[in-house]
């Protein structure tokens, strides 16, 4: 069996003295898991250095069927993006955004097209030199939307209503009205409604260029609070990432755990809003 097909390297796995094991994420396949044998013993025909970058690749892999390792025979750039590797903070991006969709993405899932597209463009506009942490925190709400984990930003997760929607729950997944949220206030994080019409807005490239740092910062927390929420663990590229692009949080976007049972003035509604 043959497949040709677009790609991009999510990880190479170093096997044996001179050959790579790669996770590809494919436009038509989804994610396929290829041997690029003697790889790594010279670069004659290219095959190393197209595998060692962000570039979009086309790709053939020989391979029994879709659920046994394949054969890379042949690799090819499509689209070089040859300055983002120099770009340190670009690169930290880059690399946040494929782990992302390496641990959140699995074989089979459904979207598998339209999250190549998402990664794709990202990675082709830190090539551009758009600002990372825009593109970082766009894509990383585009993906959740992929994974099947999107939030509510339209109604109230507690009551339903749409009035007054001035807080934000990660662990409801979505936003809270003023009259819900204020007995959570100090722990609940305040959304301002130009951040929620950027988030609610599901068009390619993310409408996030209007925002200010403080918004964009919000953003980047907030679609890393889902990912840690869905994943059940953070990020290895996070940290890297905040370092690079100075950020510091003056506040956590995560739930402290603190019981509300206990008092009768809360509804069961808001009792379990919650970050």
């Amino acid at each position: 069996m043959r497949i040709t097909d677009n790609g991009l390297v999510l990880r190479r796995v170093p096997w044996r003295d001179n050959s790579w094991i790669t996770t590809l994420l494919t436009p038509h396949q989804g994610m396929i898991t290829a041997m690029a044998r003697a790889a790594r013993r010279g670069d004659r025909d290219g095959t190393r250095g197209a595998l060692s970058g962000f570039h979009r690749l086309d790709l053939e892999i020989r391979t029994r069927s879709l659920e046994v390792m394949g054969t890379l025979t042949r690799v090819e750039i499509v689209e070089a993006r040859n300055r983002l590797p120099s770009m340190a903070t670009a690169m930290a991006a880059a690399q946040l955004l494929m782990e992302a969709v390496l641990r959140g993405l699995l074989p089979g899932d459904p979207g598998d097209g339209e999250v190549f597209v998402v990664l794709d463009g990202a990675l082709g506009a830190l090539e551009a030199g758009i600002d990372p942490l825009t593109v970082a925190a766009g894509t990383i709400h585009r993906l959740l939307g992929q994974f099947g984990h999107g939030w509510r930003l339209h109604d109230c997760v507690g009551c339903g209503s749409c009035a007054e929607l001035l807080f934000f729950s990660v662990r409801r997944g979505g936003v809270v009205c003023s009259l819900c949220g204020t007995p959570y206030a100090r722990r609940l994080p305040t959304i301002a409604p130009r951040v929620r019409q950027a988030l609610a807005d599901r068009s390619w490239p993310p409408a996030l260029a209007g925002l200010t740092r403080d918004d964009l910062q919000f953003c980047y927390l907030l679609g890393m609070a889902g990912i840690t929420r869905i994943l059940h663990r953070s990020l290895d590229a996070d940290p890297w990432f905040r370092q690079l692009t100075g950020l510091t949080p003056t506040r956590s976007l995560h739930h402290d755990r603190q019981s509300t049972a206990g008092n009768p003035g809360l509804s069961p509604m808001q009792r379990d809003i919650g970050v």
